[in-house]
């Protein structure tokens, strides 16, 4: 066997291979008699015709088509031995160059590959932003609002004020009046003073405008010419009288911010006390935001700063998995793909795009933390796993028969479920511990070190497909 190697930039290595000799004739042989047993040979019984009978009957290109999956079978294991290889996945015959005796060329995914800068001389600063007085202001007015109060009055309307009226409205281009006619005394309603408003968009653009001033039981009428672009072609250029009898007038009342107000909305007994919950919580939650946004530029900074090679069917099983968890998620609530691209008003290959470039940043986070766990021997809490496990283990088969279970245990959900844990758990205890040495803060290493004897190779992602065979 002859082996010829190229190493690729995309972190794969194509091998040119030569078989000779024994090898090539005892596959051929044995892929003879496999034919043999499926091809009934006149004068002999299934699979004890010679090897020049069967070849006279099946023809040399289906026993050399059959004999070179038997041969790559065999040697393929042999073949990365020699060549020296640790391969990601299965390799995949690029070309067949000759048949007899065979030549061809395998490119092989090689394991990826991470070379770490010093990550724990890195210093990201540290400054959570700090909620400020009109933060908690906004919320406040914010409760004001929902908590308002519309009073009917009776005197002219003002901005801000709601009214409720009856519309009329007709065509003067058009002689016929009941052709003229496009609203009849319609039921509607406007708070004034407000931009963009649902009553603008329902009539025209200032139609609120013309109801400052009008008190309860007045009429007003008023016209307006619709514009040449405008949406609906009906009444592009067209010229409609309109005619308002307003029915009643509310005014919007705000209730005044004191202890009274805190008291009716909340369980604090002072105005004081619920500023203060307010901007806590504000505070929990500027702080959360920004410790995810801390999170990701730590890691973004270790990606830059190191080396991380592997080849592209890492980043296609990470697109494969993030399709399979939007699928699962979508028909959870009965949607499908076309749906969910239509709510979020994206194409086909503008969603492919998205998930390459996801499953890319994916790949490289995950690499990089795998690597660092690995180093500074990182387990997830064995109590943590316990605990987190058996919650999963419930939600998943809470709606499942006994039968169902044990089928599912024994179908290696189990297993999965426990190696996705022990992973998922891995890599946040692998977070906090990088951000630790970001802050400068002392280096949690006691908690760091072996929990149990898992050994972290467990927990990285598996090589897709079998490593002993060539696809």
């Amino acid at each position: 066997m002859k082996i010829e190697q190229e190493i690729l930039e995309d972190h794969r290595v194509k091998l040119n291979v030569e078989i000779e000799g024994e090898p090539w004739e005892s596959a051929k042989h044995q892929a003879a008699r496999r034919l043999a047993k499926r091809v009934k040979i006149p004068g002999f019984r299934p699979g004890k015709a010679s090897y020049p009978v069967i070849v006279r009957s099946v023809g040399e290109g289906a026993i050399i088509e059959q004999a070179l999956d038997i041969l790559l079978d065999d040697i393929y294991p042999k073949i990365l031995e020699e060549a020296k290889i640790n391969p990601y996945g299965p390799g995949k015959v690029e070309e067949l160059k000759e048949y007899d005796p065979p030549k061809f060329e395998i490119i092989v995914p090689l394991q990826p590959e991470i070379q770490l800068s010093d990550y724990k001389a890195l210093e990201v600063p540290y400054k959570p932003p700090e909620v400020g007085d009109e933060e908690v202001e906004e919320i406040l007015e914010n409760l004001r609002q929902r908590n308002a109060r519309n009073e009917p009055v009776q005197r002219p309307a003002e901005p801000g004020d709601i009214i409720y009226m009856r519309v009329s409205g007709k065509r003067l281009d058009v002689e016929d009046e009941t052709e003229a006619v496009i609203y009849d005394r319609q039921f509607s309603s406007a708070r004034l003073g407000q931009e963009n408003s649902a009553t603008d968009r329902q009539f025209f653009e200032g139609f609120s405008n013309q109801l400052i001033g009008l008190s309860p039981q007045d009429r007003k009428t008023f016209t307006h010419t619709f514009p040449d672009d405008y949406d609906d072609e009906d009444l592009q250029g067209t010229k409609v009288e309109f005619e308002v009898i307003v029915t009643n007038v509310q005014a919007y009342s705000l209730p005044e911010l004191n202890d009274e107000f805190a008291q009716t909305i909340s369980d604090f007994d002072t105005l004081n006390d619920l500023r203060q919950d307010i901007r806590s919580r504000l505070q929990d939650q500027a702080n959360q935001d920004y410790d995810d946004e801390y999170e990701g530029e730590v890691i973004e900074k270790l990606i830059a700063d190191c080396v991380i090679s592997y080849p592209r069917e890492v980043v296609e099983y990470e697109k494969d998995d993030i399709l399979a968890n939007l699928d699962y998620r979508l028909s959870q609530q009965n949607l499908d793909q076309d749906t969910y691209l239509q709510v979020r008003g994206l194409s086909k290959e503008e969603l492919d795009e998205e998930i390459a470039q996801t499953a890319e940043d994916n790949v490289r986070r995950k690499l990089l933390l795998y690597k660092v766990a690995d180093v500074e021997k990182i387990v997830p809490d064995a109590e943590k796993l316990s605990r987190t496990t058996e919650e999963a283990i419930e939600v998943i088969t809470s709606d499942m028969t006994p039968k169902q279970v044990k089928d599912w245990e024994k179908g290696g959900k189990l297993a999965n479920l426990l190696t996705n844990i022990t992973a998922d758990l891995t890599l946040r205890k692998t977070v906090e511990y990088l951000v630790a040495i970001a802050k400068g803060e002392p280096l949690p290493e006691a908690e760091a070190q072996v929990e149990n004897e898992t050994p972290i190779e467990e927990t990285e992602p598996e090589s897709e497909g079998d490593e002993s065979e060539a696809a």
